[in-house]
């Protein structure tokens, strides 16, 4: 019985204690008033120029994908070319259109038809995309499976990329403005 409370006294010791060191420390903290004006300018100034910095980095990171994404786009587009040309024994000869929109790609018909909505005439996903340079009378024959050997251009403020097209029509993504090689 002895320990019994023995150790019923040590509890209570311990809550005293323990109520006085919250009250310490409610204490110590009533006595605080805040952050000063500076140390409040200094962090509001750091959280302005690590956001400025982070949008700069986000913007020209999503102008590199949207360039990407248009340029596989393309090259995915010259691939369905070719293959349908290769199947089906025709001439895929590509052609450039303008609109008010933008430019379009199309290998069906006399002209360009920027509007119509067929799978043989692709649109860019994304505005801001230039198509900087295409070499004349680009296309693919299914005779032979061949294809007129040239590239496309496309541009934007991230950089550009070529779509390389052989003669035998083997198409390659290869970056204009680095020593990147092609893929």
């Amino acid at each position: 019985m002895q320990s019994f409370f023995a150790y019923l006294a040590g509890k209570a010791i311990f809550r005293r204690r323990a109520r006085a060191n919250r009250r310490g420390i409610l204490d110590a903290m009533n006595r605080e008033h805040g952050y000063t004006l500076m140390e409040t300018l200094v962090t509001l100034t750091l959280m302005m120029l690590l956001s400025v910095g982070g949008l700069y980095g986000w913007q020209r990171w999503q102008q590199q994908q949207r360039l990407w994404q248009t340029a596989v786009q393309v090259r995915d587009f010259l691939l369905f070319l070719r293959d349908d040309a290769n199947a089906y024994n025709r001439d895929r000869v590509l052609r450039v259109g303008q609109d008010e929109v933008g430019w379009c790609l199309s290998a069906e018909g006399e002209g360009p038809d920027c509007a119509s909505g067929t799978s043989f005439t692709l649109r860019p996903r994304w505005p801001g995309i230039t198509l900087a340079g295409v070499t004349p009378g680009l296309g693919f024959y299914g005779l032979r499976s061949t294809a007129w050997a040239g590239n496309l251009r496309l541009q934007s403020a991230a950089g550009s990329w070529s779509i390389v097209i052989s003669h035998w029509g083997r198409i390659r993504l290869c970056r204009s403005d680095s020593a990147g090689g092609c893929q």
